[in-house]
């Protein structure tokens, strides 16, 4: 896997937090948070950290259980959420957009609801509303299997096995399908390091996430851009999905015909010329 991102640093605490700094970025532009989505890790973000480190201090996040951050007791949305305030708060210390992906998107929400005072705006690609639904165990458990068995090949095996959250550039199916970016290699690397309780947790559902997610969408003032796929390609924001998003008091929606879960992974070049114009309209108010 090439190495795009910078030196992993830790910030202490419980759990652990790693984190990737690019430093830098032009006096008076905000910092950019990258938080990926559930099972991944920063690595991620290898297509994009670099090109918007030309202009912005970028920081990327590993979330809790995932990565080279440590594991914990506690996979709630509340929790992640918390992570994210510490980052903000005990990393960057400045004014901040929060791109999230999937679970970092509504890690992201419920944080800009409670610590507006950090958050200048959110980048949210397609953020999965209903995302309390349990996870379905014929699906999953098969990886969390291999990843307690600690054996490197029943873990390829598995992923390789895993159905993709959305089809691929070419209709794969699953990640042993793919090629490019989202090569088999990487994402095993990715999901290698992914504590199993947090599969644990989501295949048990979390009740309290559709109160949270409520709350956090009644509370966030910070502008928002909405980076939705294809629902019939397994995009996350369907109709009924972008009606409650669009409750927010300053939100604006971008599709990516074509594409359904894995947009910046996908379409990089895409990606940022979407979020450009959002980063300027921030800058010029």
């Amino acid at each position: 896997m090439p190495k795009r991102l910078p030196r992993a640093r830790t910030l202490k605490g419980d759990p652990k937090l790693a984190y990737y700094d690019s430093g830098g970025g032009v006096g008076g532009e905000p910092a950019i948070v990258l938080a990926h989505a559930a099972l991944y890790r920063s690595e991620d973000w290898e297509n994009i950290f670099p090109r918007l480190a030309t202009r912005y201090r970028v920081v990327a996040v590993d979330q809790r259980g995932h990565g080279k951050s440590g594991r914990a007791s506690d996979y709630s949305l509340r929790a992640l959420a918390d992570d994210t305030q510490r980052i903000l708060r005990e990393v960057v210390r400045i004014p901040s957009v929060i791109v999230g992906h999937w679970l970092g998107a509504l890690g992201a929400l419920a944080c800009a609801a409670e610590a507006s005072d950090l958050v200048t705006g959110l980048v949210l690609e397609d953020p999965p509303l209903a995302y309390g639904t349990p996870w379905p165990q014929e699906t999953y458990a098969p990886l969390r299997d291999a990843l307690l068995s600690g054996d490197a090949g029943t873990v390829t095996k598995a992923v390789s096995r895993l159905a993709l959250p959305s089809p691929g550039p070419r209709g794969e199916r699953t990640y042993g399908e793919l090629r490019g970016f989202y090569a088999a290699e990487r994402v095993v690397a990715y999901f290698r390091d992914v504590d199993p309780a947090f599969i644990d947790a989501r295949t048990a559902g979390d009740d309290a996430t559709a109160s949270a997610l409520t709350d956090a969408l009644a509370n966030v003032r910070s502008p928002a851009l909405v980076l939705a796929g294809e629902p019939r390609l397994g995009g996350a924001v369907d109709d009924a999905a972008e009606w409650k998003l669009k409750k927010l008091p300053d939100i604006t929606v971008k599709r990516f015909p074509g594409s359904g879960h894995l947009l910046h992974g996908f379409r990089p070049e895409q990606f940022i010329e979407n979020i450009e114009p959002f980063l300027r309209k921030l800058r010029d108010s």
